[in-house]
């Protein structure tokens, strides 16, 4: 049986895409000090962002970190000057971080998020198709999402619609995967 998608979309819809912007993932930093807080800072949101920076700057300026601590706290100011639409800052400090430590696939979704708001999709789901072999539960499901909206950017409204039902699978409580999912119908394909 063929089938193809289409998007469903309601006004109400339209109007709450306007904000639609990709997920993101935080990296765990092992120990204490500045650059756990930065993580626990970007992972919790419980201090605002200027906040949350300003100790993720301290943690990379002042604090002797191993690479691949040091190349998680990038990623983790990376995402806050993404949540702040900042992308090219935030891909700045993903990239460093990648540099860092290559093997560290939950920097490559928030690679792939940053590169899809400064809308270079096909750079995004390259970053986004590497991410979404990582370990992380929680980084993969998001990697799936984003790269769903990429497709969609990109006019594949299939694959939008397959991946966003991995995110789900993935992540069964992925709320901003199933209000993603009520969007699409899917249609018997005409002959």
């Amino acid at each position: 049986m063929s089938t193809r998608f289409r998007l469903g979309i309601s006004a109400f819809v339209l109007a709450s895409l306007a904000g639609v912007f990709p997920a993101h993932a935080a990296i765990t930093v092992i120990g204490g000090g500045m650059a756990r807080d930065c993580y626990e800072a970007v992972e919790f949101e419980k201090v605002s962002a200027d906040a949350a920076l300003a100790v993720c700057d301290l943690a990379i300026e002042q604090e002797s970190l191993s690479r691949k601590n040091r190349a998680a706290t990038l990623v983790n100011r990376g995402i806050i000057h993404m949540r702040a639409q900042r992308n090219d800052r935030a891909l700045w400090d993903f990239e460093k971080g990648l540099a860092l430590a290559p093997d560290l696939l939950e920097a490559k979704v928030n690679l792939g998020g940053a590169l899809y708001g400064l809308k270079r999709y096909e750079d995004a789901m390259a970053a986004l198709n590497e991410g979404v072999k990582t370990e992380s539960v929680n980084a993969r499901a998001i990697g799936y999402y984003n790269r769903a909206l990429t497709f969609e950017k990109l006019g594949n409204l299939q694959s939008a619609y397959e991946d966003f039902q991995r995110a789900l699978e993935t992540k069964p409580d992925f709320t901003q995967a199933a209000e993603q999912m009520s969007r699409f119908t899917v249609v018997k394909a005409s002959s």
